[in-house]
């Protein structure tokens, strides 16, 4: 594809910036697999001049795609494809994230966006009563990506001690502990959504992109609420179930279980009677 190709893709008089543009276009030569990882991008220069932009364009639209995870930025190749990171979660499993990434060699790190006082959607009312809630928004990155943006409302009457510092690279679930608050689980459900707002601008990726959506409650022991969150993930993320089967029978199945066995037995006495097995 030669420059006048690249340069007519940019629409210049448009509200998006240039920069944006080419990121955009290069972001769809990876989803494409026109590059792999481990494939170098076009220098610098040849970008530069295919698209017919400054440099610093193209520099932006690489810084981009290097804080979006698609690209490594290396000396002596330039911009390299990456393997984007894979954060694996257990479904049943509440918390525990950073063990699970440890445990496969990765580092998983967490960034408070924002803590405010702040009224609570519907359904987080309902689950962590009607006081008075901090809404925390968090940002957790796999080997400095980032993979899952966190929403979560919690009762300021159990955490009025919370700040932004506090959270900050810390274990929500070990600073509820910490408060003599126990959690012990509770509800979870998945559904693929797509990104928009917030949850696409803070995890890199273009509106309309999936992302996994894990929504759930956290109780104590007692059944009392003590968060509502909301978690999008980034597409390289794989839930892990254990599913079993489950051996209890239920009720119609034990009663045709019971006829069943009633009917071999009378089979039997029938048979004894007519070959004169009985007197």
């Amino acid at each position: 594809m030669d420059a006048d190709d690249l340069s007519a893709q940019l629409h210049r008089s448009a509200a998006e910036p240039l920069h944006a543009q080419i990121s955009d276009i290069l972001r769809r030569w990876i989803e494409e697999q026109r590059f792999v990882p481990g494939d170098a991008l076009p220098t610098e220069e040849e970008l530069q001049r295919r698209f017919g932009v400054a440099r610093s364009v193209v520099r932006q639209a690489l810084a981009g795609l290097a804080a979006a995870g698609l690209i490594h930025r290396q000396r002596g190749r330039g911009s390299v494809v990456a393997t984007p990171p894979v954060l694996r979660r257990t479904l049943q499993r509440a918390g525990g994230l950073d063990e699970q990434a440890a445990a496969r060699g990765q580092h998983l790190a967490t960034r408070v966006l924002s803590l405010t006082e702040a009224e609570p959607t519907a359904a987080a009312r309902a689950a962590v009563g009607p006081g008075r809630t901090w809404r925390i928004e968090r940002v957790r990155c796999l080997d400095d990506v980032p993979v899952a943006f966190v929403r979560t409302f919690v009762p300021i009457e159990l955490f009025p001690h919370f700040t932004a510092e506090l959270l900050d690279g810390s274990s929500l679930l070990s600073l509820m502990r910490d408060a003599g608050h126990v959690p012990v689980g509770g509800p979870r459900q998945v559904q693929a959504v797509a990104a928009q707002g917030e949850p696409a601008s803070v995890l890199a990726v273009p509106n309309g992109d999936p992302l996994l959506l894990l929504e759930g409650v956290t109780q104590d022991a007692g059944g009392r609420g003590l968060e509502a969150f909301s978690v999008w993930h980034r597409a390289n993320t794989v839930f892990d179930v254990d599913a079993r089967v489950d051996h209890q029978a239920s009720p119609v199945q034990v009663e045709i279980r019971r006829l069943r066995a009633l009917a071999n037995e009378l089979d039997h006495a029938l048979a004894n009677l007519e070959s004169g097995g009985v007197s």
